[in-house]
């Protein structure tokens, strides 16, 4: 009965993520929540629309649908994480509900179709969409585009684009929906020419629209560095390749992840040309399978085109950003190819409810597992650095949380690592759009790392680190600032009357250099 199904369903999702409803806010939920400085203003949602950014600087995307979630949810919810957490967890299941309907209206058995519905939401490698408070600018991408396919499928076709304008509103990763449409039309044998280009061109009304508000241009970030574009594509087997054993094999699920494109394709291309040649095979040979075999690889492919290296997502240098939650929607492709085989293949009912077993318990016990790791921010980034040990930002963001907890020598080391990374690539990047990113990051290190010497007791070389940030970056208030509460410290008074002179030249509107002037003043006399 569909009832019983769709509850099943319902359970096993609550099941598989109740214990990461009660974790904190971590890393960008509280730059996206609780540092956002417009998630109060409710009344003037309209204005997200416009706002370069959606909010001022906190989301350097154009987001506005995003943005107005987000305030909702604090309406809702106020600063308690945990409403947060049960809201994704909501979103993701009714995703799944959305899944399991649709593979239905495409003709898929009911049974394969409520497997693979199931292991969509408890498959570990969700963890990172649905665990993560911010990660519901994925889950809700994905409930538009369901939204906008089941309505499509459906022939309600204002209904489906009304989602599709919302998706994209809320996520560039929204534009999947157009591969995803053709693809659904191919398989059932249609080709629906005149619908497929009023999509598209709604997709470059959207892309306009983001340039005039953002000043984003997609065809020059594409390019911004000569000969990239070209590196990012020929790692596009290598990243494949990677989500796909991320699928059958999760074993080193973690926030960051990242693929080095300098590395060497030789064998990703060989392997994927082999696979190529498999799928070319099978699809001639077995016409019984091809309808499966064009919805479950072309939703795959489609579902992750918008994220894979055309557009460049670089971490640093040469990592490019191959996050886990960018398989949030690609992978029910490749799991209605595997839940189909597996009953295509073994015809044996006991075996078949054995490996299921076997599946689901697994599944469910890595998420609980994965879960765990987004209980603190250090346990994120402890477990990113397991697996990402060149990770500059990741030393540097695992440095902070440990002087935020009190781990001022733990913290010491990470910022030195963080350093030693971040001169590297200032000397190797390719050109000064980049050499002053990382530039930027130096610039912050420096900062914090003489905060945690201070925190250590490690006065003098706190004050020779801001010393060097001076040298390198000239002057800056904050730093200045910093330097006078060493001084003031250290009973050099008349030195740190001189560095907050010195911070208010570099900005006469900085009130708290001139309350701390003012203080000094009194007690030197």
């Amino acid at each position: 009965m569909i009832w019983a199904a769709n509850l099943s369903l319902v359970f096993f999702g609550l099941l598989a993520y109740f214990n990461a409803i009660h974790h904190p806010f971590v890393h960008d939920d509280v730059v996206f929540i609780l540092q956002n400085p417009h998630i109060k203003d409710l009344s003037h949602w309209y204005q997200a629309f416009y706002m370069q950014g959606a909010s001022d600087g906190i989301n350097t995307y154009y987001r506005p649908v995003l943005e107005v979630l987000y305030r909702l949810e604090y309406f809702l919810f106020g600063s308690n994480p945990a409403g947060f957490h049960f809201f994704n967890v909501l979103v993701h299941i009714i995703n799944g509900l959305l899944i399991f309907r649709l593979l239905k209206k495409l003709a898929i058995a009911e049974h394969v179709a409520w497997i693979v519905s199931l292991i969509f939401l408890i498959h570990p490698v969700q963890t990172e969409a649905v665990s993560c408070i911010a990660g519901i600018s994925n889950l809700w991408v994905a409930l538009c585009v369901l939204l906008a396919l089941n309505a499509y499928i459906d022939q309600w076709y204002a209904v489906s684009f009304l989602f599709f304008l919302l998706g994209m509103l809320s996520k560039e990763q929204g534009i999947m929906l157009i591969p995803m449409v053709m693809v659904l039309d191919i398989a059932r044998g249609q080709k629906q020419w005149q619908a497929w280009v009023y999509w598209i061109l709604s997709a470059l009304v959207f892309l306009w629209l983001r340039h005039q508000v953002t000043g984003a241009s997609l065809s020059h970030d594409m390019n911004v560095s000569h000969g990239e574009l070209y590196l990012r594509l020929e790692a596009i087997p290598r990243v494949l390749g990677m989500d796909l054993r991320l699928i059958f094999w999760p074993c080193d699920l973690h926030y960051y992840r990242s693929t080095d494109i300098l590395q060497s394709n030789t064998l990703a291309w060989i392997l994927g040309f082999l696979t190529t040649m498999g799928i070319i095979f099978i699809y001639q040979k077995w016409s019984q399978v091809r309808f499966i075999l064009i919805l479950g690889l072309g939703w795959f492919i489609a579902a992750l085109l918008p994220v894979l290296n055309i557009v460049p997502l670089i971490n640093e240098y040469s990592f490019i950003l191959t996050a886990e939650h960018f398989l949030y929607l690609p992978m029910v492709g490749v799991l209605l190819m595997v839940v189909y085989a597996l009953y295509a293949l073994v015809s044996v009912e006991r075996i078949r409810e054995i490996v299921l077993g076997v599946i689901i318990t697994a599944c469910l016990m890595l998420t609980w597992y994965q879960n765990t790791f987004w209980r603190s921010e250090i346990a994120v980034f402890e477990r990113m650095l397991q697996f990402e040990p060149n990770f500059g930002r990741g030393h540097l963001l695992l440095a902070k949380a440990y002087y935020f907890d009190g781990r001022y020598s733990q913290a010491d080391g990470h910022f030195q690592k963080a350093f030693d990374i971040m001169t590297g690539y200032v000397r190797k990047a390719g050109n000064e759009t980049a050499r002053k990113f990382y530039r930027d990051y130096l610039k912050e290190i420096f900062f914090d790392w003489a905060q945690n010497d201070c925190a250590l007791g490690q006065w003098q070389r706190a004050l020779g680190i801001l010393q060097k940030d001076i040298e390198v970056f000239g002057d800056d208030a904050k730093v200045y600032n910093n330097m006078a509460f060493i001084d003031a410290h250290l009973g050099d008074k008349n030195k740190a009357i001189q560095y907050l002179k010195k911070a208010l030249q570099a900005d006469p509107a900085f009130e708290q250099a001139r309350q701390n002037l003012a203080i000094l003043a009194k007690t030197a006399t």
